[in-house]
């Protein structure tokens, strides 16, 4: 591969990477500004001017009904490494000490459906599928969670 494709996946990579945090973190200044500061979804649509206020509304709503997405997951910390904005010490670091979540098929009165609820160690196998994660740090996250499991301790 030449040197300017590499550098092109790079910078593509890295402001992607941006873009999702910055995404995330908007979101956050959104909640926290109606919930917290009294701001109208008007005035909120009319400050931020990329989003509608039907579109502040829904954010608002889905933050609403399910305030664990205001709070930072793993893909966003790998996020932050792709970005620039931590290295891969403090990404593992973190990553290495999260208790991890699993994803499994939803179930409704017992019985399975159709549908896959994903967990936190869903976005680690997308980020190393997605060349986020190195083949060495992949294997370091996961026998990190297998010494875990097999301890009882939890992920």
């Amino acid at each position: 591969m030449s040197t300017d494709v590499a550098d092109a996946q790079q910078r593509l990579t890295a402001r992607a990477a941006r873009q999702r945090i910055d995404e995330r973190e908007l979101e956050r200044a959104i909640y926290q500004a109606a919930n917290h500061a009294g701001l109208s979804q008007r005035q909120i649509s009319d400050i931020v001017g990329i989003h509608s206020q039907a579109t502040v509304q829904r954010i608002l709503r889905r933050l609403t009904e399910d305030p664990a997405l205001l709070e930072e997951r793993p893909a966003e910390i790998i996020d932050r490494r792709a970005a620039g904005l931590i290295n891969t010490k403090d990404m593992m670091d973190r990553l290495l000490n999260w208790r991890y979540s699993f994803g499994g098929v939803v179930r409704i009165d017992g019985v399975a459906t159709d549908a896959y609820a994903t967990g936190d160690w869903d976005e680690i196998e997308m980020a190393f599928y997605r060349g986020l994660l190195s083949d060495d740090e992949f294997q370091a996250l996961a026998a990190r969670h297998l010494k875990s499991m097999g301890s009882g301790l939890g992920g």
